[in-house]
């Protein structure tokens, strides 16, 4: 149970006038005892929905900051957690998309091999082999104790908060890891950005709320998932919805990417609002 002497500000953005958002860096105590920060933003108005939003590999970017700032523009309570919060000094944007470009750079069916990731490590420095072994070599742990940080998000919104309902959104990593999340806290509604199937397929049984999922057609690693998904929403019949979008690539909503797709994004984020709106109020 999380207590609001419990959050505490870190980093107030430049003020802003009575009738903007109010943007800020808090922070609060994972189930570890770890520390958590988040980029959150209260909406000028009363609210009475939250949305939580889970970010891609590289971590709270500037698209991540303007998909918080727009939900909060539209009255909800919006918070994005820093899953590399424990390591936040090695694990930025910067470096992430640095050693990632060079894993990339491997050949599809390299990336699994052992030979191949040992001369990748034996190349880089000590803080970018800390990155491979987190986000590759252990990324299945990782993305465990990143789940329960957002369940411990969820927690702490619904404990400190005068939210009646709460949502969560992820893109990418972020998108499987709100999946996943969403089978063990029970999220009003979730959309999913290009994200993987949670673990357990059938723990689609688990999902309390509505789900929305966004796909791009050119992104066979998340979804030669789709079938299987599709199986579970018929056997388990969740509230669900799904946008697939033909000619894109996997990201292509991330504005500045290399394959962002702006016709396809915007139709995406309508659909998005229209979703939360219709769930969340």
């Amino acid at each position: 149970m999380f207590r609001k002497s419990d959050n505490e500000n870190l980093i107030r953005q430049q003020a802003k006038p009575k009738d903007m958002p109010r943007e800020e860096y808090t922070r609060y105590r994972a189930s570890d005892g770890s520390e958590l920060t988040a980029f959150q933003v209260t909406p000028d108005t009363t609210y009475r929905s939250a949305v939580i939003v889970i970010h891609e590999i590289f971590g709270i970017t500037e698209f991540i900051r303007n998909v918080t700032r727009r939900l909060a523009g539209l009255g909800y309570l919006a918070i994005a957690p820093n899953l590399y919060s424990r390591r936040a000094d090695v694990f930025t944007e910067q470096n992430i998309a640095g050693v990632m470009r060079r894993f990339w750079s491997l050949p599809q069916e390299r990336r699994a091999d052992p030979k191949a990731i040992s001369e990748l490590m034996s190349s880089l420095s000590p803080t970018e082999r800390e990155i491979v072994q987190e986000l590759v070599i252990n990324r299945e742990a990782t993305e465990e104790r990143m789940v329960r940080d957002i369940v411990d998000t969820y927690n702490y919104v619904k404990s400190t908060y005068s939210a009646e309902r709460v949502g969560i959104i992820g893109f990418c990593m972020g998108g499987g890891l709100a999946f996943e999340a969403s089978t063990r806290v029970p999220f009003d509604a979730s959309v999913i950005y290009y994200g993987r199937n949670p673990k357990n397929i059938n723990d689609i049984a688990k999902i309390k709320g509505a789900i929305l999922a966004i796909y791009a057609s050119e992104d066979p690693a998340i979804n030669q998932g789709i079938p299987d998904l599709i199986r579970a929403v018929l056997t388990y019949k969740p509230r669900f919805e799904m946008a697939f979008y033909p000619g894109t690539y996997h990201a292509f909503a991330t504005e500045g990417g290399p394959v962002y797709n702006e016709t396809a994004a915007k139709d995406a984020w309508e659909r998005t609002v229209n979703f939360f709106r219709k769930y969340l109020g």
